[in-house]
């Protein structure tokens, strides 16, 4: 007979013992924090579990051990860890005699699911209903009242998906009581009436709580791509949770100038307690850019982040100022290169259309980078371009305090003005040299900016070319002409020779900076200024050409009239046919062909001289006089059989005369004596002819190598 009393006493115990634990988990969730309203929705669970029965006290008098499945119908609270539940139990109970017993109950009850970690939670619970009991045999049969409660773990393994484990002590009063145990599975339909998206919610309300503090510097619309890869505002998260926090990512997002918000996510956990900051970036359009005058915005900034198996979402509208596309500071003297727009049509059309004329009557004796910095430099002057300093912001000033907001315009706007300061004329002739593939720099002095030209001389090659050390700036193995492109007017040789001087005077002292507009690309693109192009018409032809010719016939006076008159001085000593004929490659490298050949013929009057007799080839070589070059190369060769330099000009002539197999012959030669010279002009072997080294080649057929000595 099964003692009633105990029975209904022992199940009383069990039932206030779970309800007890319930409610201490509940005052945990209640430190740590519960999601608020608006946060993790309500959802609906079916949750089926075998189990195992086993009678205890009393009941295993009676019975052995039997078998249940349980079928629960789970209503899951938004924004609680609470819930309801509904459902049945079908047990199948064996007697210690030849019956069994079979037992439906249809209960109702309450749990809490207390998240542990982001896949496992803590779930707990009670119920309460009627249960209807007979013999399998249908012999007797009766209904009374049921109860039960619980413990287990709920494994999270998806979306809609979980495993659970647990045990629970149940009675069907005034038959049996035991224990029961089992593994089941738990299919989420989705989400309830709370209508957020499934696995969102608020932070978790309360206190403490997490924090989130974000900071915006007013924003530079020249700078929208360096936003990309660099912050346009901090925000610092203050983890005040007992638990630590993972998976965090902000938003960012600005409706007028996003096409799509801009993710940042927090590698690792936050651990409780402790904070973080994390860089805002943000990808703007170009439409940025049409921001002509300070302005505001609203950001939405959508935080996310993981705490005890639950997500969260937080969202916040801040306000962004935009300073006007023309502003910047001079923190990082680099950032000037933004404004560098050397695809701009009004940039293009300019410098290919003064360059291209320069080129097709390029002057031999000068670097054709120098040639192109020359015309364009002179082009502007023709345009009418002129120094005016910043009246509000001089760059004076403006450079000497890093937090100082300056006007730079765009090269399109200072061709619109005619007129710019130093920044912006800089700016505006870069971009021109950039434009025809010439690389420049900017160099920074105290108070004052200005523009580097590069060449393709070696410092060596360049004093083959007379210029002085003195004049120019070694950088990378290559000489960079400082030019000071405020000097308006005044003819680029003034340029030049002022902005030595200014590089001269302060790079010593450490006070110069030397900024290649290449390598500041690499962080500080530049970008094209939205809108149709100014009209801008370069100087005439006739203007560039003969302003250009004026400027170079100076530069080449200047460069060689020092070195005649010292040649010219050794002229009147004893032997001096090497200075004669040095006399005549000064002339002809610095485009004077008629004097460079009284010099060769004055030369050899005074004995048979095997430079001035090769130089006199190379100038007939020029003159594409193939016959006359090709005696002259001959007579050449016959004082010196072995001289690289004649064997290599006799089959750079041979090949022009289509001489084929008598070019091969020489140009062995050559490969045996001299591989490195042979190297230098591979096209003679047919294997230098195709892709980019076309115009390289067109370049080495004209060439010629002038002996000195």
């Amino acid at each position: 007979m099964i003692d009633l009393h105990r029975t209904t006493h022992f199940a009383t115990v069990l039932v206030f013992a779970v309800a007890t634990a319930i409610a201490a988990q509940s005052a945990k969730v209640a430190v740590i924090g519960a999601p608020a309203a608006g946060g993790a929705p309500s959802s609906l669970a079916i949750e089926m579990q075998p189990a195992l029965d086993i009678p205890l006290v009393a009941s295993a008098d009676y019975f052995t051990l039997g078998g249940a499945v349980d079928l629960n119908i789970t209503y899951h609270f938004s924004n609680s860890p609470f819930s309801l539940l509904g459902g049945a139990e079908y047990c199948y109970t064996p007697t210690q005699g030849p019956k069994s017993l079979s037992l439906s109950a249809a209960r109702f009850g309450a749990g809490v699911n207390l998240p542990m970690a982001s896949f496992l939670s803590l779930y707990a619970n009670v119920f309460g209903g009627i249960y209807f009991a007979t013999f399998n045999d249908l012999s007797l049969s009766a209904v009374n009242p049921y109860l039960a409660g619980g413990i287990g773990l709920q494994f999270q393994l998806g979306t809609h998906f979980a495993l659970t484990a647990g045990a629970q002590y149940k009675s069907y009063l005034l038959l049996w009581q035991g224990l029961s145990a089992g593994i089941g599975t738990s299919i989420i339909l989705g989400k309830g009436s709370a209508g957020a998206t499934p696995g969102k919610g608020a932070t978790p309300s309360g206190s403490p709580k997490i924090e989130f503090l974000s900071t915006f510097a007013p924003a530079f619309p020249v700078f929208y791509k360096y936003y990309d890869e660099h912050p346009i505002g901090m925000l610092h998260i203050n983890n005040l949770l007992g638990v630590p926090i993972s998976n965090v990512k902000v938003q960012f997002y600005v409706k007028q100038y996003m096409d799509e918000p801009k993710e940042v996510v927090l590698p690792g956990q936050l651990a409780a307690g402790s904070g973080a900051d994390i860089g805002i970036l943000a990808l703007f359009t170009d439409s940025i850019l049409n921001i002509t005058e300070g302005t505001k915005a609203a950001a939405s900034l959508v935080i996310s982040y993981d705490a005890n198996g639950q997500s969260y979402e937080e969202k916040k509208i801040e306000t962004v100022s935009f300073l006007g596309r023309n502003a910047m500071t001079w923190d990082d003297n680099r950032k000037a290169a933004a404004y560098v727009t050397a695809k701009d049509p009004a940039v293009l059309q300019f410098a290919r259309s003064v360059t291209s004329k320069i080129r097709q009557s390029e002057t031999r004796s000068i670097d054709e980078n120098l040639q192109a910095a020359i015309a364009l430099h002179e082009a502007l002057d023709l345009y009418g371009l002129d120094y005016v300093p910043n009246p509000i912001t001089p760059y004076s000033q403006a450079s000497a305090k890093k937090d100082v907001i300056d006007f730079l315009q765009f090269p399109r706007e200072t061709f619109r003005y005619k007129a710019g300061d130093c920044s912006d004329i800089s700016i505006l002739y870069s971009s021109l040299l950039q434009a025809v593939g010439i690389d420049t720099a900017f160099v920074t002095i105290p108070g004052h900016i200005f523009v580097a030209v590069s060449t393709a001389l070696s410092p060596e090659q360049a004093s083959d070319a007379l210029i002085p050390a003195s004049e120019f700036i070694a950088y990378k193995g290559k000489v960079w002409i400082p030019v000071e492109i405020t000097m308006r007017h005044r003819g680029f040789l003034k340029a030049w020779e002022l902005g030595a001087k200014e590089w001269n005077e302060n790079n010593p002292r450490g006070q110069a900076g030397f900024y290649p507009i290449q390598d500041a690309w690499i962080a500080y693109q530049p970008v094209g200024l939205p809108g149709a192009s100014s009209d801008v018409q370069p100087p005439s032809t006739d203007q560039v050409m003969s302003a250009y010719k004026e400027e170079a016939t100076r530069y080449v006076d200047s460069a060689i009239g020092p070195k005649i008159a010292e040649l010219q001085a050794e002229i009147q000593k004893p032997d001096n046919v090497s200075a004669i004929n040095k006399l005549g490659v000064i002339y002809a490298r610095f485009g004077q062909p008629d004097n460079a050949e009284a010099q060769f013929r004055a030369a050899l009057a005074v004995r048979e001289y095997l430079p001035a007799i090769l130089n006199l080839g190379n100038l007939y070589f020029i003159r594409e006089d193939w016959q006359k070059s090709l005696a002259y190369y001959q007579r050449a060769l016959i004082k010196d059989p072995n001289s690289c330099h004649v064997l290599l000009a006799i089959a750079k002539t041979d090949q022009q005369l289509g001489k084929t197999d008598d070019m091969m012959q020489k140009y062995n030669q050559v490969k045996k004596i001299d591989p490195g010279l042979a190297e230098q002009f591979a096209y003679l072997s047919g294997g230098a002819e195709t892709g980019s080294r076309a115009t390289d080649v067109g370049t080495e057929r004209s060439a010629v190598i002038w002996e000195v000595e």
